[in-house]
C-alpha cells in the first residue's frame, strides 16, 4: 500500500511539473495585466488590479505593483503555474517597478527612503534588500546590463552605471546624448519615468525624449538612439508619435507609444536601425519580455 501511495505521489508530481508554463511577453490593458504565449497565440488575464508588469526571464514569474492605503505600493510576485502570491521582501511601503536581472537571481526596483527616491536590489529569493543609488541624490527607473551585474539609473541630468554594491562605474551626462540630432537641440529632457537601456555589447543607449514636435498636450516624446563611440544619435519611432517605456528583445526595441492627440497607446517594435516598425499588441501597454 505503501508503494503504491508513493507511485501515485511520484506520478502526481510529474504532472504538476509537467504544467508548468514559460510565458513570454507580460502587458498591461483595460483589463488588468496580461500574459502572453507565443506557442497558444493566446493572452492570459492574471493580475485584475496592478501595475508595473514585468515577468521573469524564464517566464514563469510576474512582478507587479499593488496599490496599498494612501501612497503606499507594494511589488508582488507570482508564481505563473500555481498563481500563488508572495510579497517581495522590500522592507518598504512605497516602492514600485521592479525589474528583473537577465539571469533571474536579482530585482532592483524604486522605493521612497527617507523623502528621498532610491534604488534597492534584492535576491530573487526575497532575501534582504540593499540600497544601491546612496551616492546619488534621488535616482529612478533602473534597468540592468545584460551581465546581472551593473545596475543603470537616471536622476534626470546624468546616467549612472552601477556595480550590486552600489558603486559608481560610469557616468553619462544627458546632454551629450543630443549626439547632433536637431530635434534634441534643446537637450534631452528626461522625467522620473524615463529610462535608459544599454544594449548587450555596452556600445549604445536607447532612451526617450521628449522632441521639438508640437502636440496638443505638450512636447510629445520619442525613442531614440545614442551611439556611445561615435556621439551620434538616430531616432527609431517615427514621427506622429508619443513613445516611452522601452525594453529590449532581441535586435529590436520594444515601446509603448499613442498616435499625436490620441488617449489609445499600443505596444509597438522597431529595429535598430529604426526599420519595420510595426504593431505588436493593440491597446496594452508597459510590455515586459522573458528572454
Amino acid at each position: 500500500m505503501k508503494n503504491i501511495l508513493l507511485l501515485f505521489l511520484v506520478i502526481s508530481a510529474s504532472a504538476v511539473y509537467s504544467q508548468s508554463k514559460s510565458y513570454d511577453y507580460a502587458y498591461a490593458n483595460k483589463k488588468g495585466i496580461c500574459v502572453y504565449s507565443a506557442a497558444d497565440n493566446k493572452e492570459y488575464l492574471v493580475v485584475k488590479n496592478g501595475a508595473d508588469p514585468c515577468i521573469s526571464p524564464d517566464g514563469k514569474k510576474l512582478a507587479y505593483t499593488v496599490n496599498g492605503k494612501e501612497s503606499q505600493r507594494f511589488i508582488k510576485i507570482m508564481d505563473l503555474t500555481t498563481k500563488a502570491i508572495t510579497t517581495l521582501n522590500t522592507q518598504n511601503d512605497n516602492c514600485y517597478g521592479a525589474v528583473w536581472s537577465s539571469d533571474g537571481k536579482f530585482i532592483v526596483y524604486n522605493a521612497d527612503i527617507d523623502n528621498k527616491w532610491s534604488i534597492e536590489v534584492i535576491g530573487s529569493n526575497n532575501a534582504e534588500p540593499k540600497v544601491l543609488s546612496g551616492k546619488i541624490n534621488d535616482s529612478y527607473s533602473p534597468t540592468w546590463l545584460a551581465n546581472s551585474k551593473n545596475v543603470v539609473v537616471q536622476d534626470m541630468a546624468k546616467i549612472y552605471v552601477l556595480d550590486l554594491s552600489g558603486n559608481i562605474t560610469t557616468v553619462y551626462d544627458l546632454k551629450d546624448l543630443q549626439g547632433g540630432l536637431p530635434e534634441l537641440k534643446d537637450g534631452v529632457g528626461s522625467s522620473s519615468f524615463d529610462q535608459f537601456v544599454i544594449t548587450n555589447n555596452n556600445a549604445k543607449i536607447i532612451f526617450s525624449s521628449e522632441t521639438d514636435e508640437p502636440g496638443e498636450n505638450g512636447p510629445p516624446s520619442a525613442i531614440f538612439i545614442y551611439d556611445i563611440a561615435s556621439k551620434k544619435t538616430s531616432r527609431l519611432s517615427p514621427k506622429g508619435y508619443d513613445a516611452g517605456h522601452i525594453i529590449l528583445k532581441g535586435n529590436s526595441a520594444l515601446f509603448t507609444a499613442s498616435k499625436h492627440n490620441s488617449s489609445i497607446a499600443s505596444i509597438y517594435s522597431v529595429d535598430m536601425d529604426g526599420r519595420n516598425f510595426k504593431l505588436l499588441f493593440p491597446g496594452c501597454t508597459d510590455i515586459s519580455a522573458k528572454n
